[in-house]
């Protein structure tokens, strides 16, 4: 997604941004301390003791479907579905999650664009893909590098997104990563801050 103008300084974002992601991981994270009643803190795992690399397994495993979670949310918005895909997101994210963004041309030591909860960045791309007249859009995701540590983790995912302009005419296509940190919740792992790096953002049109 293009973002054309930003509000406030760049500065403010930064300070803001990490306030309230170090707010929100700290947050979830205590919360995966106990787990829901009948329940365990990896989220709809049985209780006992479960091998290390098992769990390892297991903990990637959920954590991946996360990256394809916000892909499918995102397309659903793509396709028209605002509150089809809030809901999508609702289950990738903690309630209080953070979404970073960097757009081509962006200093990327500086701060980045933030939005503040999986709802208020569902807003943001129907705003993005009806601004740019967008019919739908399809996001792959590949290369997922996952590291677990405990009841928090990282996730590395590159990125190819489509935006369809007119069918069969012209496209608009962005490549970048994210850079997520996810923690364990009592409903399992889930997407605590998501940074978006977009490399290239480029039109394509058939002759």
């Amino acid at each position: 997604m293009k973002q054309d103008s930003r509000s406030g300084s760049r500065a403010s974002w930064g300070r803001m941004g990490a306030a309230m992601c170090a707010g929100a991981i700290a947050a979830t994270a205590l919360g995966a301390a106990k787990p829901a009643e009948g329940g365990h803190p990896g989220g709809g795992l049985p209780q006992g003791g479960v091998p290390a690399a098992l769990q390892r397994l297991v903990d990637e495993a959920e954590i991946e479907k996360l990256t394809y979670c916000y892909a499918e949310a995102t397309d659903t918005i793509g396709r028209g579905d605002l509150e089809g895909g809030r809901s999508r997101y609702l289950q990738c994210f903690t309630q209080n999650a953070v979404v970073a963004a960097y757009y081509p041309g962006d200093d990327p030591n500086g701060p980045p664009s933030l939005i503040s909860g999986p709802s208020a960045w569902a807003d943001v791309a129907k705003n993005e893909f009806d601004t740019a007249g967008y019919t739908s859009t399809q996001h792959l995701n590949g290369n997922v590098v996952i590291n677990v540590q405990g009841n928090t983790g990282t996730m590395k995912t590159y990125l190819q997104a489509t935006h369809v302009l007119e069918a069969n005419s012209s496209v608009e296509v962005a490549h970048g990563w994210y850079d997520d940190i996810v923690v364990r919740t009592p409903h399992g792992w889930k997407i605590a801050k998501r940074t978006l790096h977009l490399q290239t953002f480029l039109r394509v049109e058939s002759p």
